[in-house]
């Protein structure tokens, strides 16, 4: 897929969205249309809002636009215009009395007339015959080419179209009143079509674009690899209220995040850390559980969801048995487990341990505020003496549910839960336009089916509640369950939630991959529950006969005019004759063969509906091709590079200092340099910090890189190491020395003088000669001075 290494840069920070600086994303009816606009309003329709003012508002986000005032094609405009053109010549006439354009069509008219009239009176026997003929040959024409009584290819018309799908028929005030009833008093052509339904595609038959109400489900058969992730992608983008979308691949949450971020929060349910990608939410099913007021239906609901998302109760036999039975343990493990601040897994360790009677001695510690009955529940499967197989199967069933707690991390994601205000807020997300992620690994054995069936359940149960609450009994805006690979990850009860959400504002988008997975994880007859009650969208890929075979009868037939043709031969010889006829007769075939529906072509649907009529085909935008989605990619590219640009003028501008050489910053200690006038007392601290240190690259020294001889140097961590001189000095005598043994150091290296000083004379020996010395001479010691000694 295009784009994904730059929306993955958007959640890595590289280049971040900023809502005040990149504007809103609108979109219209048509993908292909969707446009951008400088708003950033997130502001959400609430069913507390009550003036029209604030829902106008409300739809100026990312996810809503204008509507086009005119949607007529070019053709009408022109029939529509021409004779309307005459008809207006034909009334105009000049000031000045003078025959004009208006003579125009009386003189057309009345010509024709005049000449039909001369017909009949000259020759009326003809001129009835010529008319009889022309009629004839009219209906003949109309009866065979225009059959308008018979349907030629077998799909759904224009007609029943636009009055069950089009965009005029969902924006009605009488439909608009039922299903938002917050948007009853705004203007509609300022209601966006995605906020009453959500976008089937472009029929390839009339070119209309269709929509699919909010009030109804959609069950998707796609294969791998079909191109589900480019249809879902739409579907999330454009839902009006909170979404929750479960996927087992990372893709749906790279396409969609930086454009859902713009309306609300994004939150990630991701236990197994796909993609490397954390959770910021933290959710335990027991917590809640002994709430006095909601506990008991809390732990009757999570018990059976959790029953419900495991592997192991599916095939099994005698099924609704043993779910039941360990239904009754499993909801009284759950309060018992909430009333002593424990966790699930605690209840996990508990099925494991079926002799094990803690659950029971916390019912009798809190036997005033238990539900009735429930311990008597526990005793019974777990200290009546009965048939092994009976415990072991439902305590096995339990324990096997639990598997997916094996892993460390999810272990760790349980217990975070249980911080203080760290469990996820239902309510508060409900009443929001947020985004929850729920994402986990397909694993037949430990996976995560039971956990995030659970999450999704309360999830749905809490918008039930709420849609009670709300004007009309609906969601307003209306939650949205986007549910890939349903039978895997997040097998809910679609039977009973597709019957219930239709009229409580609940939009619910199946996705399975074959009529055989939703076959096998809810049973036969749960499954044409659920395949009666949804819109039925089918992707290219299928390759089972039996499955095309049923959805090629579901197709219908189509009339279709095969033409035959006869020849017959009479007489012999020269005399023979040959006479070829063609007749037409009108057959029926299947609407779509079996290969017509293996093979429909990338970003093609077909759909099957009610009152329609016939089956649709339709195509639609992949989201990756989305002008907002293109749009989002472009403004964090822009931004990825001025943010690069900035930082490199940022460093250009500061100039880099000249790497100096220790050599030259610290030059070698002279231990032959001016001494202290006492030649035994300690050194005097140094000014500046010694390049012996033991951070080297602090001080500017270098232990390479630079010649000479460094092998006396020793680096101590923590210590200031000074040079060690090649001998030692000597030690203090217990007496003061004269100043003739002082030693005499050296003197400091001068400039040489310019001009040499005049030498000093020497006393005369009587050796020398008479003349003075030329050049300078060595000083000789005077006897006299050495006298004392």
């Amino acid at each position: 897929m295009p784009h994904l290494s730059v929306l993955r840069r958007i959640q890595t920070g590289v280049a971040p969205v900023v809502r005040e600086e990149l504007g809103g994303y609108c979109t219209t009816g048509d993908p292909k249309e969707r446009t951008f606009v400088n708003d950033n309003s997130k502001a959400s329709i609430h069913p507390d809002d009550s003036t029209s003012a604030e829902h106008e508002q409300a739809l100026q986000g990312p996810l809503f636009s204008e509507t086009r005032a005119w949607r007529g094609s070019g053709v009408k405009v022109t029939a529509l215009a021409v004779p309307t053109t005459f008809i207006a010549a034909g009334e105009v006439t000049p000031a000045d009395g003078s025959s004009g354009s208006g003579d125009i069509l009386s003189s057309i008219f009345g010509a024709l007339a005049d000449g039909v009239g001369d017909l009949f009176a000259a020759q009326p026997l003809l001129a009835t015959g010529m008319t009889v003929g022309l009629a004839g040959a009219g209906y003949m024409y109309v009866k065979t080419n225009m059959d308008f009584g018979r349907e030629t290819d077998g799909f759904a018309d224009r007609k029943r179209l636009n009055k069950q799908m089009s965009r005029r028929a969902l924006i009605a005030k009488k439909k608009r009143k039922v299903l938002r009833p917050s948007l009853a008093d705004v203007p509609a052509r300022k209601v966006p079509t995605n906020a009453v339904g959500f976008y089937i595609g472009k029929c390839r038959k009339t070119g209309m674009h269709l929509y699919a109400s909010i009030e109804e489900s959609s069950l998707m058969l796609a294969p791998m690899g079909a191109g589900k992730t480019a249809k879902l992608g739409n579907w999330l983008l454009d839902a009006p209220g909170a979404v929750l979308a479960t996927s087992t691949k990372y893709d749906i949450v790279e396409l969609t995040e930086a454009i859902r971020a713009r309306v609300g929060n994004i939150l990630i349910w991701n236990p197994e850390g796909l993609a490397d990608r954390h959770s910021n939410i933290s959710w335990d099913p027991v917590i809640g559980c002994s709430d006095p007021k909601l506990g008991i239906e809390r732990c009757k609901r999570r018990a059976k969801s959790l029953l419900e998302g495991s592997d192991f109760t599916k095939g099994m036999e005698n099924r609704n048995f043993w779910t039941s039975s360990s239904y009754r343990v499993l909801k009284a493990f759950l309060w018992a487990a909430d009333a002593e601040g424990l966790t699930l897994i605690d209840v996990a360790r508990w099925s494991k341990q079926p002799h094990r009677y803690e659950a029971i001695e916390i019912f009798k510690k809190h036997s005033d505020t238990a539900p009735g009955g429930w311990q008597d529940d526990l005793e019974q499967q777990q200290k009546v003496d009965g048939k092994a197989t009976t415990l072991e199967n439902v305590f096995g069933t339990l324990s096997q549910t639990f598997m997916f707690l094996d892993s460390p991390d999810i272990q760790q994601v349980i217990r975070s839960a249980h911080r203080p205000n760290a469990q996820f807020d239902t309510e508060a997300y409900l009443r929001s336009r947020d985004t929850l992620y729920m994402l986990g690994n397909d694993s037949d054995v430990g996976g995560m089916g039971p956990l995030f069936t659970c999450l999704t359940s309360e999830v749905y149960a809490g918008a039930r509640a709420m849609a009670s609450r709300m004007r009309g009994g609906r969601l307003d805006p209306p939650m949205t369950f986007v549910l890939d690979e349903a039978a895997l990850i997040c097998s809910v009860p679609l039977q009973r939630w597709t019957a219930d959400s239709r009229g409580i504002g609940i939009t619910i988008h199946a996705v399975f991959q074959s009529p055989a997975q939703i076959y096998e994880r809810y049973g036969k007859f749960a499954y044409q529950t659920i395949w009666e009650n949804c819109v039925k969208l089918i992707l290219g890929g299928l390759s089972n006969v039996e499955h095309l075979e049923d959805l090629s009868k579901l197709a219908g037939k189509k009339r279709v005019k095969q033409e035959s043709q006869s020849e017959s031969n009479s007489g012999a010889g020269l005399n023979a004759t040959s006479n070829r006829s063609t007749s037409y007769t009108w057959v029926e075939k299947p609407t779509l063969e079996i290969s017509d529906i293996m093979y429909l072509d990338p970003g093609e649907i077909l759909m099957f509906r009610k009152y329609l009529g016939g089956p649709v085909i339709a195509t639609y935008t992949p989201v990756w091709e989305r002008k907002d989605v293109k749009n989002v990619v472009r403004d964090n590219k822009r931004a990825a590079k001025a943010e690069l640009k900035a930082r490199k003028r940022k460093l250009a501008t500061v100039p880099a200092a000249p790497e100096a050489s220790p050599w030259d910053a610290v030059p070698a200690p002279d231990v032959w340099g001016p001494q202290s006038d006492e030649p035994w007392a300690p050194p005097a601290p140094a000014a500046e910090a010694s390049p012996w240190t033991s951070d080297p690259a602090a001080s500017g020294w270098s232990s390479g890189g630079f010649p000479g001889p460094r092998e006396h140097l020793r680096v101590v961590s923590g210590e200031v190491v000074e040079p060690t001189l090649s001998q030692p000095l000597p030690e203090k005598p217990s007496f003061e020395p004269t100043a003739h043994l002082m030693p005499q150091q050296p003197a400091p290296v001068e400039e040489p003088a310019v001009q040499a000083a005049e030498p000093e004379q020497l006393r005369d020996t009587g050796t020398a000669g008479p003349s003075k010395p030329t050049g300078p001479t060595r000083r000789r010691r005077n006897a006299d001075e050495m006298g004392d000694f």
